[in-house]
């Protein structure tokens, strides 16, 4: 069985053996960027050292949807300062801006992270609005067959679709704090704004479902601190649902973005109606233990990720990591795809995922 077939079968419940899929990327571009990659992977592209380590990979065919903003009175101004950005948009609802700060090491840009988020109003909120409606997608079959036959039998082509609107909010709009003032204060217009994400969802699934793709993710990054039990249930779980019963009916499979503390919001995983989670992480990275998330997503999701990225860090022991590895694989097998919640940081140890796929290997034979 090639790791694409063993890929797919996990989802459809077909599935003996668990299938080895650390997102590496980060690890590899890092590297890649400050000629630093070991000897052994020097000359090589992305998926052959993919191959080297033999994992499989899950996102590299995630292309296919373009996206645009409808009709042209829309103005994008980027001013750059020497330690910070400023990003303006402006239509006819109004302006908002974004301010980034920059981190330099010498001419690389190395961090750019949102300093001053742009919405503090409902008049910014209502722009924000505008922007949401303008987002068009269409559907390009052809770069989409390319990137998958890339991939091959490397892994089942998995595909981006959006986040929550309400994650989003937090994410890229208010932050975490003034989102929960403008919920408190303006409760009727944030809804507003969530069921034009709601219609902006059913544009991209309309796009989406044109494809060939069979699995889709949505990066909610949905946890304690962002989303609440009383959130979660009111904003995010009838999406969810209206998401998978589309999804379902065409025949695909989708899986949410979980990460951070998300202990309080386990119980109700199931009620999702989702395939399966993505990148929830055990203590002592965050605050839920392998059997808690167990319980949660009892036989019927699919897990992906669970092991720990602080434990390819150099100062974690290697029998730790493999200990770890044992267990998750006992519980949670064959529902299992196995990686890095979620990323293998960019000075962890790579000789640690070879190991894993030694372990894995060992226990029940790696896909080719």
């Amino acid at each position: 069985m090639t790791r694409k077939e063993l890929n797919l079968a996990i989802f459809e419940g077909t599935a003996q053996h668990v299938l080895w899929q650390p997102r590496l990327e980060t690890w590899i571009a890092h590297h890649m960027e400050r000629d630093t990659l070991p000897e052994r992977f020097r000359g090589m592209s992305h998926l052959d050292i993919y191959d080297a380590l033999r994992c499989s990979i899950r996102y590299a065919a995630s292309v296919g949807i373009e996206r645009w903003d409808a009709r042209s009175d829309l103005v994008r101004i980027e001013e750059q300062h020497p330690s910070h950005t400023v990003s303006r948009v402006r239509t006819p609802a109004g302006e908002i801006s974004t301010v980034y700060r920059d981190i330099w090491e010498e001419n690389r840009r190395v961090n750019h992270r949102i300093e001053a988020y742009p919405v503090k109003t409902v008049q910014e909120l209502r722009v924000v609005i505008d922007l949401i409606d303008r987002q068009q997608f269409r559907t390009n079959p052809e770069t989409f067959r390319r990137a998958a036959e890339t991939v091959g039998h490397r892994g089942e082509p998995t595909m981006f679709l959006s986040s929550s609107g309400f994650t989003d909010l937090i994410k890229t709009w208010c932050g975490l704090p003034g989102t929960y003032y403008l919920l408190q204060d303006h409760p009727a217009e944030v809804e507003m704004y969530l069921e034009a994400c709601d219609r902006r969802d059913d544009r991209l699934l309309d796009a989406a479902l044109q494809l060939p793709c069979r699995v889709f993710n949505l990066g909610d990054h949905a946890n304690n601190e962002f989303t609440p039990p009383p959130i979660l249930k009111k904003y995010l779980l009838p999406r969810w649902q209206r998401i998978a019963d589309r999804l379902h009916t065409a025949g695909r499979f989708v899986h949410t973005h979980w990460d951070g503390n998300s202990r309080l919001i386990l119980p109700f995983l199931r009620e999702t109606r989702l395939d399966a989670v993505e990148a929830l992480t055990p203590v002592p990275m965050c605050d839920m233990t392998l059997e808690e998330i167990k319980e949660a997503v009892g036989d019927s999701m699919v897990v992906l990720d669970l092991l720990r990225a602080i434990d390819f860090l150099p100062n974690y022991p290697v029998e730790a990591l493999l200990d770890f590895t044992r267990r998750a694989i006992d519980l949670f097998a064959p529902r299992l795809i196995l990686g890095i919640s979620d990323e293998i940081s960019q000075v962890g140890q790579i000789e640690k995922v070879e190991a894993v796929s030694e372990l894995v290997d060992h226990i029940c034979g790696l896909a080719a």
